[in-house]
């Protein structure tokens, strides 16, 4: 491995001027002390026969290490101070460094491997460009006698960088759609639990109202509350469940006019059974004249997921208000609130609040549960129109959201 054995301060190494940001792309690559690959060590063998050298290697560069992926003719798997690696002066180049006789290099003419074991002589290398341009290692060959490769060799050693940094992304895109499906898989199996438990429940009470019950109304309103109850956690669950792949699948616009006034009175129609249950009142202030040019389907998940929040976290007495205002003649803007006299939201979740975290997940009133799926929609669906969403809050007193939405042109 080539070695500078005469630098061993890291400060007299010049750094890249995007070395903290290149570090973070190294890190995300995942690749740092991994085990050895074939298709990379085939890459790196390849590099030294058409450069008709007799040693090779693939290099990434760490905070303050070298670290060697893959090697011919070398020792794979090894690492060493980075204020010794040739490569390091490699990443600083866009293009390639080449060496014809280190021996006759200021900088490496007294380095242990070019004056003793193993006599390196020559070095040429390219750096590892990722599409975002950072060079995050090099594809470097040695030779013990001194050389200068030609334009075509060059060209080749620069393709075979290339293909090295196609081949990491493609393993870092397979590590990420891995890690991926390991989350889509907990939470199916999460979603079908929690279907799978109240849809029991209600069709062994249906079995029992049909086969066993035999009259008894203290039993009956039993049996029915927990049918509610269950229903309930049937509608949470497969609409947060839709909102989630909506939100997966679906990033682009579908404009229409939309009668903001009209949309918002057909949810609340459906909200109402449920504020009626939990002696919650549910008020409107509108403002608006005319139709407004949005996402209806979207804006419709915005405000439902508002008044499903505002309803999980308000108890008997509470008050919900939803109010529209269209502001403008040419350039308009929908202002929208969702005001509760709830429970509020303590400080520690406000951070979190629009984020899939599930420390900030909390229970409603009565126990409803929430996979914390909707506030990330909202916000995901509010800013898709180039809008703002934001809160305000105070425990105990109750929170208001307010949605600010450009109108499509």
């Amino acid at each position: 491995m080539p070695v500078l054995t005469n630098h061993k301060n890291t400060s007299e190494i010049p750094l890249p001027d995007n070395e903290s940001e290149r570090q973070e792309i190294v890190e995300e690559y995942n690749i740092l002390d991994t085990l050895p690959e074939k298709e990379f060590d085939s890459l790196v063998e390849l590099a030294a026969i058409v450069t008709e050298s007799s040693m090779s290697q693939m290099n990434i560069l760490d905070h303050n290490r070298q670290w060697t992926k893959a090697a011919f003719g070398l020792e794979s798997g090894t690492d060493c101070d980075r204020s010794e690696a040739v490569c390091a002066h490699t990443i600083l180049a866009d293009e390639n460094l080449e060496i014809s006789d280190l021996s006759k290099d200021e900088r490496f003419k007294d380095a242990s491997f070019v004056s003793g074991a193993p006599h390196h002589k020559f070095y040429s290398g390219y750096p590892l460009k990722t599409k975002d341009g950072f060079n995050i290692g090099a594809l470097c060959v040695l030779d013990s006698t001194p050389k200068e490769l030609t334009a075509t060799q060059k060209k080749a050693l620069k393709t075979i960088a290339g293909e090295i940094v196609s081949r990491l992304e493609i393993r870092r895109t397979q590590k990420e759609l891995e890690e991926l499906n390991r989350e889509k898989d907990h939470f199916l199996r999460v979603v079908n639990h929690d279907i799978k438990s109240p849809l029991s429940g209600i069709i062994s009470s249906a079995n029992y109202l049909q086969n066993v019950w035999d009259g008894d109304r203290d039993e009956l309103n039993n049996i029915l509350s927990m049918i509610e109850i269950s229903g309930r956690k049937l509608v949470t669950y497969t609409a947060e469940l839709v909102s989630n792949s909506i939100e997966d699948g679906d990033s682009r616009l579908l404009i229409d006019e939309v009668q903001v006034d009209e949309l918002i009175h057909d949810l609340i129609l459906i909200y109402t059974p449920l504020a009626k249950t939990k002696q919650v009142d549910i008020t409107t202030q509108f403002k608006v004249n005319g139709s407004f040019r949005l996402d209806d389907e979207k804006f419709k998940l915005i405000i439902s997921n508002l008044i499903s929040n505002a309803l999980k976290f308000s108890s008997s007495g509470d008050t919900i208000t939803v109010e529209a205002e269209i502001i403008g003649t040419e350039n308009r803007v929908l202002y929208c609130s969702v005001s509760d006299t709830g429970i509020g939201i303590p400080e520690e979740h406000i951070t979190g609040l629009f984020t899939k975290n599930k420390k900030h997940q909390r229970m409603g009133t009565q126990g409803e549960i929430s996979t914390g799926l909707g506030l990330p929609l909202v916000k995901q669906f509010v800013e898709l129109h180039n809008g703002e969403v934001k809160v305000e809050t105070d425990v105990g007193v109750g929170s208001t959201f307010y949605v600010t939405i450009p109108e499509e042109q």
